[in-house]
């Protein structure tokens, strides 16, 4: 178990590798906390930093369409992700998945957010091998989405009929 000091160097090198890479509206902090853990933070292996790059591309080209977004979750240490309810190949263990909530809720916001990542599953998901889940309008205004693992997607049918309606 690493110390609060050395947790604070891992993010510090961490947020190195998200300056670098152009990611400046996301934190080490937010995609390392434990949310249900009273904002506990867990590191990832350090040869997984990298994995978590293309999410967060992704996610900045999002946030840039539909405005601010939070991130709800990202890396899941194994025995955490199973307390939570989590997959067991969830590719948030892996550090490949986010889960992005929208800062200003609202009807039209969500139907924006949901089209505009439905787009971008249409159009570059088969390349990026993306996973896309998208939340029932009633829980919430959440997307989970990972890259590098598989093309596909869940909550299918709420999905589908979204993804049928914007091809």
């Amino acid at each position: 178990m690493k110390s609060e000091a050395d947790k604070q160097v891992c993010l510090e090198s961490l947020g190195a590798i998200f300056k670098a890479e152009g990611i400046t509206h996301f934190t080490p902090f937010e995609v390392c906390a434990m949310r249900k853990a009273k904002n506990a933070i867990a590191i990832p292996p350090s040869k997984y930093w990298e994995r978590i790059i293309p999410a967060l591309k992704l996610a900045e080209e999002l946030r840039a369409i539909v405005g601010p977004l939070n991130v709800g979750n990202g890396y899941r240490p194994r025995d955490y992700n199973k307390a939570v309810g989590g997959s067991r190949r969830s590719q948030h263990i892996q550090f490949r998945a986010l889960d992005l909530d929208l800062v200003e809720r609202g009807v039209v916001n969500q139907e924006t957010f949901y089209e505009e990542a439905c787009k971008i599953f249409l159009d570059r998901g088969k390349e990026l091998k993306m996973g896309l889940g998208l939340y029932r309008p009633w829980r919430g205004t959440r997307i989970h989405i990972d890259i590098g693992y598989s093309f596909r997607h869940w909550e299918k049918e709420f999905t589908k009929l979204l993804l049928r309606s914007l091809r």
